[in-house]
């Protein structure tokens, strides 16, 4: 398991990496080395368009939000058990933070 780990340590660290500069252009507060629940919490706080506001850009930027969350909550829960898929679940989630408009508005 060990060697399986060590195999994804660079794309986890790579993705993580990524995912912290995307949520720190968003304006969150990204500590020097989050961790990735730490990752979920700061994204999941990213300004959220109002319910009653019709689809639009709005709208599917709070869904690739939350899409970035639920998978960096579910790389979270998973741990150091199942490495391919925690990276699986990163990379995912650094898909959907990509798809993210670079200034919020």
């Amino acid at each position: 398991m060990d060697a399986l780990n060590a195999c994804f340590s660079p794309t986890r660290s790579r993705a993580l990496r990524e995912l912290a500069e995307a949520a720190a252009k968003w304006g969150c507060d990204v500590p020097d080395d989050p961790g990735i629940t730490e990752l979920a919490d700061r994204l999941a706080h990213i300004p959220q368009s109002s319910a009653d506001e019709p689809a639009g850009p709005a709208r599917a930027t709070d869904q690739l939000a939350q899409a970035a969350v639920e998978h960096l909550r579910s790389a979270a829960r998973l741990g150091g058990l199942l490495p391919v898929v925690a990276c699986h679940h990163l990379l995912l989630a650094l898909e959907c933070a990509r798809g993210l408009p670079q200034n919020p508005s």
